[in-house]
Parts: C-alpha cells; sequence; structure tokens
C-alpha cells in the first residue's frame, strides 16, 4: 500500500516537472516591452510629435523619419523578434493605442526617477491599462539602463571620484529592482532582460578619446555586474524566469569579427552630423550604427536573432 502510494506520488512529481519544463518551454502569448530607444516603436514620436532633419546631431534628440519614427533607420530588435514570434502587434507604441499595442519603450527614458521619461512611469501606464494585472503567460522584456549610463559617464566630469557615477547606477539598479517587483506582484513571471552594452564601443565615445572609452567601459561592466546578481538574487527568492540577453558580449563580438555579421564598418556611424546634404551611407545595412549611440536596423536584427536563441523556444 505504501508502496503505491509512494509511485502515485512519485508519478504526480515527474508530471508536475514535465508540466513545468512544458511551461518554460512554450512560446509566449503576449509581449510586454519596457526600455528606451533600443527598443522603442514610436512612442517619442507619440509623445513629442518631433523628428529629426538634416543636419543631423552625433547623439539625435528626436526619432528619425527614416526608417518609420525609430532612433535607427527600421525596426528595433524586438520587433524584429515579435514577428518571429508571430507576436508583431505586440511590439508596436502602447502610447499610441495601449489596447492593441504593448510596447512601452520610449526614446531618452532612464530607470530611475530622472528626465521626463522612466521605467517606473512604463510601467504604471501598463498597469494602469490593464486594472493592474499582469499576464503570466506573457514574455517582459525590460531593456533599460543605458541612458543612465550615459549619465553617470557624464557625472564623471564633475565628479572625477565616481562617487556620484556610482550612486546613479546604484539607482537605476534598484529602480529595476523595484518595478521588476511590481510587475511580478501583478502576475509577471518571465523576463527577458538584455545587459548594457559596452560604452567604448559606440562611436560618439570613440571621438572623445581612450580615457572617455576605458572610463565608459568601466561603467558598463559595474552595471551589469550589479545587474547579474539583482537577476541571480531573484530567480533564487521566487518562482520566476529571467532570460538573459548578452549585448555586452554580443556587441564586442561584432565589433571584432565584423564580416562574420554582415558588417564592413562597426566603428563610425552611419549619418554623417552636420550636413545638410547626403547625410546618410549608402549601405546602411553593412554598418553596425545608425547614429553615435544607435545600432542600425541590420544591428538591431542580429540582436533579434540572439534574443530569440535565448529564449530556447520548441
Amino acid at each position: 500500500m505504501k508502496r503505491m502510494h509512494m509511485g502515485k506520488f512519485l508519478l504526480a512529481v515527474m508530471l508536475l516537472l514535465l508540466g513545468l519544463r512544458w511551461a518554460e518551454a512554450a512560446d509566449p502569448s503576449r509581449l510586454i516591452v519596457f526600455g528606451d530607444s533600443l527598443s522603442d516603436p514610436g512612442n517619442a514620436f507619440v509623445l513629442t510629435l518631433d523628428v529629426s532633419l538634416p543636419p543631423f546631431e552625433l547623439i539625435p534628440s528626436a526619432p528619425y523619419a527614416r526608417g518609420g519614427l525609430h532612433l535607427s533607420n527600421g525596426p528595433t530588435w524586438v520587433e524584429q523578434m515579435g514577428r518571429r514570434l508571430n507576436l508583431s502587434l505586440d511590439t508596436g507604441p502602447a502610447l499610441l493605442a495601449p489596447k492593441v499595442f504593448s510596447n512601452y519603450a520610449v526614446g531618452a527614458a532612464r530607470a530611475r526617477l530622472e528626465g521626463a521619461i522612466s521605467l517606473g512611469a512604463q510601467v504604471g501606464w501598463f498597469l494602469q491599462n490593464t486594472g493592474g494585472v499582469a499576464p503570466t503567460d506573457a514574455l517582459y522584456i525590460v531593456y533599460v539602463g543605458n541612458n543612465d549610463l550615459r549619465d553617470a559617464l557624464a557625472a564623471l566630469a564633475t565628479d572625477p571620484s565616481g562617487a556620484t557615477s556610482g550612486m546613479i547606477l546604484n539607482a537605476a539598479i534598484t529602480a529595476i529592482q523595484d518595478n521588476l517587483l511590481a510587475l511580478y506582484a501583478a502576475g509577471a513571471r518571465h523576463f527577458l532582460i538584455p545587459n548594457a552594452p559596452n560604452l567604448a564601443l559606440l562611436p560618439a565615445m570613440r571621438l572623445q578619446g581612450p580615457q572617455v572609452q576605458a572610463a565608459g567601459q568601466q561603467l558598463s561592466m559595474n552595471f551589469n555586474s550589479g545587474m547579474a546578481q539583482l537577476l541571480n538574487g531573484l530567480e533564487a527568492s521566487m518562482p520566476v524566469k529571467i532570460t538573459r540577453l548578452d549585448i555586452f558580449n554580443l556587441l564586442t563580438e561584432a565589433v571584432a569579427a565584423p564580416a562574420s555579421f554582415g558588417f564592413t564598418d562597426v566603428e563610425h556611424s552611419c549619418i554623417t552630423p552636420g550636413v545638410l546634404r547626403h547625410p546618410f551611407c549608402v549601405s546602411p545595412d553593412t554598418y553596425l550604427f545608425w547614429d553615435g549611440i544607435h545600432p542600425t536596423r541590420a544591428a538591431h536584427a542580429v540582436f533579434a536573432q540572439r534574443a530569440y536563441a535565448a529564449l530556447q523556444l520548441p
């Protein structure tokens, strides 16, 4: 009798484990996106109705008309991955039509409460639109912190000790933690979270010289280390799945072996800032960077491919 009960118990455990594995491997029913310009499908334009026009700046203050109102010359990695998942509708600008789209990412957004848009504001909009409920079977993409990193780098000019920069990064990581917990409390269980790129590899940083590049690289590594500790801690303390996307090393790979990714120029921007005539390069898809800090549509495609692979879907 005891053996029968034990057999039933083991069978139940096996079925439970199989069910959990199936749930982890199943395609998400929906994509919910939070972030900055690297994931923005047009929300910045919805908010400001502003576009960048020639002569362009190396670091733009508004999206481009060319490329569909992105801060690139075409769809972001999130939108391209959404197509592959047959969830394209979810990656459209939620600030335009929240009942139709669910991408809340806005160009220039910070993780912390700084500037016009924060991660908390985006999560707040989402929860307000859903009545405080986060669907459990959705995939939540949270890619923010890149502008906080740039703030931390800029802070070194007035505080070379790095104390202010450290506080900025800590505040960003804390803000990300708070918002992940808010989403979890509302029902979210599966997250996709990329890390930050190496700031030293961006064209805008290359122009500032080796010292700035070295500082940018160190800050990127510090931020990514703090984020890794946060995500590991969350996974260890609650039933949540967090898929990582290593943008730092992916960008490093692309710069080290550009031909492997179809690029011929990984150091300069496709856009030539400050000129009125012919500001665009002839072959954007062979460039890694569109402007001083944003990748091209082709680079976004590489990110999307790596993100899809990281999800390990059947």
